[in-house]
């Protein structure tokens, strides 16, 4: 963590405004400094596909949070813009069942002033890469200007 990461009561902050599917995933906001992201996700049966493995569609949720997070950071939370997913690619390569706690880091790999571009791993526990994958996103309006 850097001493530009948000606190604690920031990250509170941003991820109560991060609305939407999200919430309803259950997801946790756990760093959040410039050009990087880091959501965790402890994986119930609701998480699950027919295998009883993580959801693929989970798997793409939290990436794609933790990367469109990554390339919005400001010094101010409530200055932040949203992002907007142009594309999006995804590689799994390993099962997750419930009960497993995983992670999503995120870093933005090249910036400009409207569009950006990140990575993000997907990793279980032992640091076990579940999967991986890049975007490209658009910045949006700023999070405060839409509805709540």
């Amino acid at each position: 963590m850097s001493s530009t990461d948000y606190s604690r009561d920031q990250l509170q902050q941003v991820h109560a405004s991060v609305t939407g599917f999200f919430q309803d995933v259950g997801c946790e906001l756990l760093a959040y400094g410039p050009e990087h992201a880091t959501l965790v996700l402890n994986l119930l049966p609701r998480h699950l596909n027919n295998a009883s493995n993580m959801h693929g569609g989970v798997m793409a949720t939290l990436m794609d949070v933790a990367m469109g997070l990554c390339g919005t950071w400001e010094a101010d939370p409530a200055d932040r813009r949203v992002a907007l997913t142009l594309s999006m690619n995804i590689n799994f390569s390993r099962a997750a069942a419930a009960g497993s706690r995983v992670r999503a880091q995120a870093k933005c790999r090249s910036s400009g002033h409207q569009v950006f571009m990140a990575s993000c791993d997907l990793l279980d526990e032992q640091d076990r890469l579940i999967a991986f994958g890049e975007g490209v996103f658009k910045r949006g309006a700023l999070r405060r200007e839409l509805p709540a």
